[in-house]
């Protein structure tokens, strides 16, 4: 039985990361790509994808049961009427794999859930963009999150893009709120890109 002279390989990855009051659910992204061997020589790779937030570890988006990986972020500051909090997680693509291996990474809309008691959800803007890496996010320029999330940003093998993430409460917020915990849920989601010299069937 002779060896196909071209191998497939597919992976599904799938994330999660926890913002204090917010988490994040996990998303699915298939990987396939297509790709000469010799006969006799079949090499393995890794598709892993890195979560890490400012005071928490890095953490496979898959881990190793295949259940989704919660990264847990805790926002900066407290909120008051008008103000906002901050936070960030950064998103590595630690591809082992030979050639590109380039990712795509998006997130879905953001979902607010009050911890009952309390009506905190309907007070609260939770926006969000991609940075080059903590630092480098900021307090301006971040963009709501609407039904369609956040358009995809490129991370190339080997490189990372940081998530900034920001919730801010209403000037009219009432002084019920205080004290009152929301839930935000933001899916994050990394899809490979074609990594193969000669192109992806």
């Amino acid at each position: 039985m002779g060896i196909p002279r071209h191998l497939r390989a597919a992976a599904v990855v799938a994330a999660a990361v926890l913002l204090g009051l917010l988490t994040v659910q996990g998303s699915y992204a298939l990987w396939s790509a297509a790709a000469s061997a010799a006969p006799g020589t079949v090499t393995s790779a890794s598709f892993d994808v890195n979560l890490s937030g400012p005071s928490t570890p890095s953490t496979n988006m898959t881990l190793a049961g295949g259940q989704s990986a919660i990264v847990s972020v805790n926002p900066s500051g407290s909120l008051t009427p008008g103000s906002a909090v901050y936070s960030n997680v950064a998103v590595t693509n630690s591809s082992d794999a030979g050639g590109q291996f380039n990712l795509n990474v998006a997130t879905g809309p953001a979902a607010k859930s009050n911890v009952a008691p309390g009506d905190l959800a309907q007070y609260l803007t939770v926006s969000a963009k991609f940075a080059a890496n903590a630092a480098a996010c900021g307090t301006t320029a971040y963009t709501n999150i609407t039904a369609s999330g956040l358009a995809p940003v490129a991370v190339t093998k080997l490189a990372s893009t940081t998530l900034c993430f920001e919730v801010k409460l209403a000037s009219n917020a009432p002084a019920t709120v205080k004290g009152q915990s929301v839930t935000i849920t933001i899916p994050l989601s990394a899809t490979q890109l074609c990594g193969v010299p000669s192109g992806c069937a």
